[in-house]
């Protein structure tokens, strides 16, 4: 019996959980089981070390438990294996939104504990904007036990393809863009990417910042909004003066959009005075 003994624990046992409890040392030490089987006798060990129970700390154990039985040294450790391609690409597929294309280059190949992977969107490297289907590296984890997890990594091309607006000429900056201007077409993405597919409606009439070449996305970081009052038009004030309400006009002497605080002057008196643009055309007095 000893030499049975002796030949199931030439090796380490595995554990799984976060502590090695009883059931862990009957595996090896029949004499164990059935004696509080789910007590903890030590925390596990990290992945890669070993904890090991000398004969005496086993007989100690035993002691306490009433247990006479046999006891020879044990050793446990978490067992690793190296990742499976099919096991990273499932995890990375379940990442990725609905229409989004994977292709799995190579991943890390350090052998890690049992358990489940995660390739949580933050670890998603990004690449050029301009080439969106370049090679980037993907950080993810392999999480095991309760709470503790060990890094991994894949390098992989992934993408998302939308219909979106595209110059169909030059457009100059600050000038209003023509529906006329613009054409839909497929390009490709970050999968994450966010409002990746606009409309020709809502590109039509916004301002570009700078000058977009024909044939490329009209992105909205791109664009602004067009100025509701534009400096030096006549425009309509709103005030509350006391019960009385009053409109009149003033000279905006500063373009903004809607919310926009501006400069406008009275051109009977010639002062001037700051107000809200309210809507196209029209200030208020706060």
């Amino acid at each position: 019996m000893l030499g049975h003994l002796l030949l199931a624990i030439s090796a380490c046992l595995p554990v799984a959980g976060d502590r090695i409890r009883i059931q862990d040392v009957a595996a090896a030490i029949p004499g164990f089981a059935g004696h509080d089987e789910q007590e903890s006798i030590a925390f596990a060990p990290a992945p890669g070390v070993q904890r090991r129970f000398s004969a005496a700390e086993l007989g100690r154990l035993a002691a306490r438990k009433n247990i006479a039985t046999e006891v020879e040294p044990l050793c446990f450790e978490r067992k690793l294996a190296p990742l499976a391609s099919e096991q990273v690409l499932l995890s990375l597929r379940r990442a990725l939104p609905e229409g989004a294309q994977l292709e799995l280059l190579t991943f890390s190949d350090s052998p890690v504990p049992a358990g489940s992977l995660e390739f949580p969107r933050i670890g998603l490297s990004r690449p050029h904007p301009a080439s969106p289907r370049e090679p980037v590296i993907w950080k993810g984890r392999v999480t095991y036990a309760t709470a503790r997890s060990a890094p991994i990594w894949a390098k992989v091309r992934v993408w998302i393809s939308f219909p979106t607006v595209v110059a169909a000429e030059e457009l100059p900056a600050g000038k209003p863009i023509a529906t006329a201007q613009l054409r839909l077409e497929a390009a490709d993405f970050t999968p994450f990417v966010e409002n990746a597919d606009p409309t020709i409606e809502q590109m039509s009439g916004m301002i570009p910042r700078r000058t977009i070449r024909a044939g490329a996305l009209v992105l909205k970081s791109a664009i602004d909004a067009p100025a509701e009052i534009t400096r030096g038009e006549m425009v309509g004030v709103e005030a509350h003066v006391g019960a009385a309400y009053l409109k009149f006009e003033v000279r905006a002497e500063a373009s903004g959009r809607t919310g926009d605080l501006v400069q406008v002057r009275n051109i009977g008196s010639g002062k001037t005075f700051r107000a809200r643009v309210v809507r196209k055309g029209w200030v208020a007095v706060e």
